[in-house]
């Protein structure tokens, strides 16, 4: 979001600095300050075969996804990377340190992390749960990425919801983005799959049939060990992708199973033809949450957004140039796929009022000091 966790004629606390991480094997737990890049974590712990639970993409910081809620590729199996919070050193806006854990003094402060953002406090250090993914020489995943081109990018959109509507095997993973930009002088869509399965390959293909038969354009699957797979994502610097772009962002949690899925497809594609002479390129992106996640998060105590019982999607779409006629066409957009009723908005996707945190930022900033001085997440 514009603005968001930075301060013109202020103070700026910057991390980058603050990289130690550490594993430790009698508590089998990692210790990561804020400054940390998933990447960097991933690599550093490959030869000691664990990992937390982060996100999918080797430049993004653990801090923010974390406190954000944090979508992995271990999430099917293993929740969102703050279900993984150990404990918490934080330093509140009235400059007190305390270290929240689920039970101690400080445990609504702790559920509030775990998915609120970083508005109750300055996070200086995360223990978290030490997953076993394996070093490099074990290949414990299949999988990688598919490419299709045209017209097979809706049946995509068709296989992903009949995969989120009936999927139960936490071993499943996948992330998908479909792209409308000109290539060659000619406006159309590209599809980019990024599915894995943490078993063999013939559990691959038996899980992810439909994708394997749409006719794709390129492949690129084979055995892969965790920290392989942390690669596959990693960002093309390509014009129009990158820092130096103009990106619009916003999204909507869905239902599979009711045909939203396409719905919401058709509606993006129908926006991206009206506006493709404004846009560089528009995405439509869906992360499935499988029930496993979800059963997982509340195990682990659940989250500050965990959602009813029942499979949902996150699904966010982005653009690269905004003018007043565009953000019309991307209102209307957005009414056109509104959320399935009951479903939460996942803090890090979409901005949206989260009135459970009312309560306890009041607690830990009864003057409104972060609120007042930085912009950011709306509704506290």
């Amino acid at each position: 979001m514009p603005g968001w966790n930075t301060i013109n004629n202020g103070v700026l606390i910057d991390f980058s600095q603050m990289k130690a991480f550490s594993y430790d094997p009698v508590r089998d737990s990692i210790s990561i300050e804020p400054g940390v890049l998933l990447g960097e974590v991933s690599d550093g712990l490959q030869s000691q075969g664990v990992a937390p639970v982060g996100g999918r993409v080797e430049a993004v910081g653990f801090s923010g996804l974390a406190l954000g809620g944090g979508l992995s590729f271990l999430s099917p199996s293993q929740g969102w990377a703050c279900d993984r919070f150990r404990s918490l050193d934080v330093v509140l806006t009235n400059g007190r340190l305390v270290t929240a854990t689920a039970t101690n003094e400080y445990s609504d402060l702790f559920t509030a992390l775990k998915g609120g953002g970083s508005r109750f406090g300055i996070v200086t250090r995360y223990e978290v749960d030490a997953i076993h993914v394996g070093t490099a020489a074990d290949k414990t995943y299949w999988g990688g990425s598919i490419n299709y081109v045209g017209p097979t990018s809706a049946a995509i959109v068709t296989a992903i919801d009949a995969l989120v509507y009936s999927n139960k095997d936490p071993n499943t993973v996948i992330a998908t983005t479909v792209t409308y930009s000109n290539v060659s002088g000619t406006f159309t869509t590209a599809a980019s799959v990024t599915l894995f399965y943490n078993g063999t390959e013939a559990q691959f293909k038996q899980v992810f049939a439909d994708f394997l038969a749409i006719p794709a354009v390129a492949t690129n699957l084979g055995p892969l060990s965790y920290n392989e797979v942390m690669k596959v994502l990693t960002p093309s610097q390509a014009p129009g992708i990158g820092p130096r772009a103009t990106n619009v962002y916003g999204g909507s949690t869905l239902y599979p199973g009711q045909g939203l899925f396409e719905k919401s497809y058709n509606n993006w594609l129908n926006f991206s033809v009206n506006f493709k002479d404004e846009t560089f390129r528009t995405f439509w992106v869906i992360t499935p949450v499988f029930q496993s996640q979800i059963d997982v998060s509340r195990a682990h105590g659940g989250t500050s957004f965990t959602p009813p019982n029942g499979i949902g999607g996150v699904l966010s779409f982005g653009v690269t140039k905004i003018s007043k006629s565009l953000r019309a066409g991307l209102d209307l957009l957005y009414r056109q796929i509104p959320r399935s009723p009951g479903l939460p908005l996942y803090l890090n996707e979409s901005e949206d009022v989260q009135n459970k945190l009312k309560e306890i930022y009041r607690k830990y900033d009864p003057t409104r000091f972060n609120v007042r001085r930085m912009v950011g997440p709306n509704g506290l």
